[in-house]
This record gives C-alpha cells, sequence and structure tokens, in this order.
C-alpha cells in the first residue's frame, strides 16, 4: 500500500541522490552588468530620446534595441533565452537568463540608467570575487564609461581589492582599458578584453566572447573575436575593428 510517509521517503532519498550529480557538473557562466543609456544623466552625446531614457529596458539602446543585449542575444544562431523577471529591485530593472548550446550560460542584469555608479560597483565586486572551483566564470560590463564623469569618481574608492584570482573580466564601454584595467587587476581578476578607443558597446561583441570564452578561447582569442565582430556590424576593416580591443593581425 503507497502511503503518504512512502511517497515523502521516497521523494527525499531521490532528490538525495540527485544533489551529488548536479553539483559535480562544471559550468561555464557569464554574469553581465548592463547600465543602460540615459541621456538625462551620463557624460554622454545624446541619442534619440526613445533608446535614451534610462528608466525603461524595452527600448533602450543597450537592452532592448536591435542590438541591446537582450533583444540580440535572444534571436543570435545557437542562443534560447531561458527567462526573464522585472523589477528585481529599484536598481535592476530586469534579469534575463540565457543559454548558448549546452556550453554556457549567461545572466544579464539591466541597470537604471541613472545608478551607473551601483552598476560599476557590482561590477567591481563581482570582478573582485573568485569563482566557484566547479565553474568557469566571466564578469562583463556594458555601457557608458562613468568613470571618464566626475561625478562618480568617488565610488573608486569602495572598488575592493583581492588577490589574484581565476575569473575574467570584459569591459565594453570607451576607452575601457585606460580606466578600468588597474582596477580589475587591483580586484584580482584579469581583464581579457578591454578597450582603447571610443566604441559602441552593443551586443554582437558580448556574443563574440561570449561564444569565445565558452570555447575556452586564449586572451588573444577573445580580443580578435571581439574585433572582428564589432568590425562587421560597424562596417570597418577587421584591422580597426581589432584595434578597438587592442588586438593585433
Amino acid at each position: 500500500m503507497i502511503t503518504l510517509r512512502s511517497i515523502c521517503l521516497f521523494s527525499v532519498l531521490f532528490f538525495t541522490a540527485l544533489r551529488p550529480c548536479v553539483a559535480a557538473t562544471p559550468g561555464t557562466h557569464i554574469h553581465v552588468i548592463v547600465s543602460l543609456v540615459d541621456n538625462a544623466s551620463q557624460g554622454i552625446e545624446p541619442v534619440p530620446a526613445k533608446i535614451g531614457n534610462g528608466d525603461d529596458p524595452h527600448s533602450n539602446l543597450y537592452w532592448g534595441a536591435l542590438y541591446g543585449v537582450k533583444t540580440f542575444l535572444s534571436k543570435a544562431d545557437g542562443w534560447r533565452k531561458l527567462g526573464c523577471e522585472q523589477a528585481i529591485n529599484d536598481t535592476i530593472l530586469e534579469r534575463c537568463e540565457f543559454a548558448w548550446k549546452d556550453k554556457l550560460t549567461v545572466t544579464a542584469d539591466a541597470y537604471r540608467g541613472r545608478r551607473i555608479d551601483q552598476a560599476m560597483l557590482d561590477f567591481m565586486q563581482q570582478a573582485a570575487t573568485p569563482p566557484d572551483p566547479a565553474t568557469r566564470e566571466m564578469v562583463v560590463f556594458i555601457g557608458h564609461d562613468g568613470l571618464m564623469d566626475a561625478q562618480n569618481l568617488p565610488i573608486i574608492q569602495r572598488f575592493p581589492k583581492h588577490a589574484m584570482h581565476d575569473k575574467q573580466a570584459a569591459v565594453l564601454a570607451c576607452m575601457s582599458d585606460t580606466f578600468f584595467a588597474r582596477h580589475l587587476q587591483a580586484a584580482g581578476s584579469k581583464p581579457v578584453v578591454t578597450t582603447h578607443s571610443f566604441m559602441a558597446p552593443e551586443a554582437y561583441v558580448l556574443e563574440a566572447v561570449a561564444r569565445g570564452f565558452a570555447n575556452q578561447a586564449s586572451e588573444a582569442e577573445l580580443r580578435s573575436s571581439a574585433g572582428i565582430a564589432y568590425a562587421k556590424y560597424q562596417r570597418i576593416s577587421a584591422k580597426a575593428g581589432k584595434s578597438v580591443f587592442g588586438a593585433n593581425g
């Protein structure tokens, strides 16, 4: 006779047996922090109002527009959108999860544009946190380079310090090698993709870097892939595209 007690006992034994298998499965994961572009609060050349409202992820240039993270990864070959959640808190307006084939998962957070200071601080805190030994992890910042704006400079005093570890980091923002690389190194992370000029931090670069990371590409290969993707969508030469990321050849 099947009783409630026997069902409960079976459930406990079944899920206990599963747990070690799940925990033992290594993963490859990227956490992307997207600071929504915001004409009103960021030191940028204004973009059209519809895509420049940092309170509206749905239409924002870096999130819901054609080459925004949510839209682009939802449609790119080999990618699946696993789900999205709105209003995580007052600062994170939306969070989406993606997967590329069976090799990689991506968590992307859309930060309110005027809270770019918090977006940068959260990015740096994640960069300073050593990865779980069972995973390969990367953290990516996308958006305006807020360290170019004087009002954001006090946030640097709150950037964490840590001994060197294995977490890789990328900053898709203008001149990010100059403004972020040394802080990432002080946080113990390795800045594998940064920029050496002004650029459009659109999601095709993220997509190329993510695929390379999933395939365990070298730092040089990641920078080259970023440059090739940038050149393709910006319609410039491969050499010019690669130069944005400090890649040679």
